[in-house]
């Protein structure tokens, strides 16, 4: 029943998936097409013309970014709340499922569309930045094979003296920022769906309610993100005036961990709070 829940739940989401993922094309593909008129060979009014344009396209670029990943979060919140909240959840409660294996299939399937958008978001950042790269070599004047192998080699060096200045490797890092950012990914879609139900307490306002309800977490967690701060400052200070042979990572982590552990409770109650609101207090519009 759980597969015919998500391919349900599919069949809702990708619509408006693939229109911001048009979007974001479009802008990666007006950006890289900005990208490669450039040419400092031209003059000086067609450059600076040039310079605005590609100005232009990165700032639209960059919109296009915050519109998918919060346009995802937001058609993710309305879907739940109209398949569960409104007319349209009196099919989705007569379903011979239960109300565990819709609240279920509904996170998965959110949380599927947002690595969508996420892993193409990274996607395009990498073409831009391949395009960014090519276009540069080939204007510089050499032979561009001898420049990619200098930019290999000074990139190498780079991630060499990582581990050195921050205390781990640098594939160790960037695996245990995949892991922390996946757990914290899916903390909060589900936060994001608890603070949807919180605001069906609200009988006349329930979107506003909905709404009041996430800035309140929100603001409750900022200031817990605070004082979860506070070990990490104690350290730098630490670090500071005794020469401690801390490194960045070990100043740094503690205080991640204690923050992304902060999230996963605030999901595990906000989990319940799906389950009990969906059973227990459910008042369909």
């Amino acid at each position: 029943m759980l597969g015919k829940l998500l391919k349900y739940e599919w069949k809702g989401l990708r619509s408006p998936l693939l229109i911001m993922l048009i979007v974001l094309g479009a802008t990666t593909a007006l950006t890289c097409g900005v990208i490669l008129t450039i040419n400092p060979k031209y003059d000086d009014v067609i450059a600076w013309y040039s310079m605005m344009a590609l100005i232009l396209s990165i700032f639209l670029y960059y919109f296009g970014l915050i519109g998918c990943t919060l346009g995802t979060m937001l058609i993710i919140a309305i879907r739940f709340y109209k398949t569960c909240y409104t007319d349209q959840g009196y099919l989705t409660h007569t379903l011979p499922a239960t109300t565990r294996q819709i609240l279920n299939a509904k996170i998965m399937a959110s949380i599927l569309i947002y690595l969508i958008m996420l892993v193409a978001i990274a996607g395009t950042i990498f073409v831009i930045f391949q395009v960014a790269i090519h276009h540069i070599f080939s204007l510089i004047p050499g032979e561009y094979d001898e420049l990619r192998r200098a930019f290999s080699r000074e990139f190498s060096s780079i991630l060499y003296e990582f581990e050195d200045e921050l205390g781990i490797s640098f594939g160790g890092y960037i695996a245990y920022l995949v892991i922390y950012f996946i757990i914290a990914l899916i903390s909060n879609i589900v936060t994001v769906l608890g603070c949807v139900s919180l605001g069906q307490l609200f009988a006349k306002h329930r979107i506003i309610g909905a709404i009041a309800a996430y800035f309140g977490v929100h603001f409750i967690m900022q200031i817990i993100g605070y004082m979860c701060s506070l070990p990490m400052y104690t350290k730098m200070l630490m670090a500071d005036s005794y020469a401690s042979d801390l490194t960045a990572f070990g100043i740094m982590s503690p205080t991640m961990n204690l923050t992304l552990l902060t999230t996963v409770i605030l999901a595990v109650i906000m989990y319940f709070v799906n389950l009990h609101m969906m059973t227990k207090k459910l008042n369909l519009e």
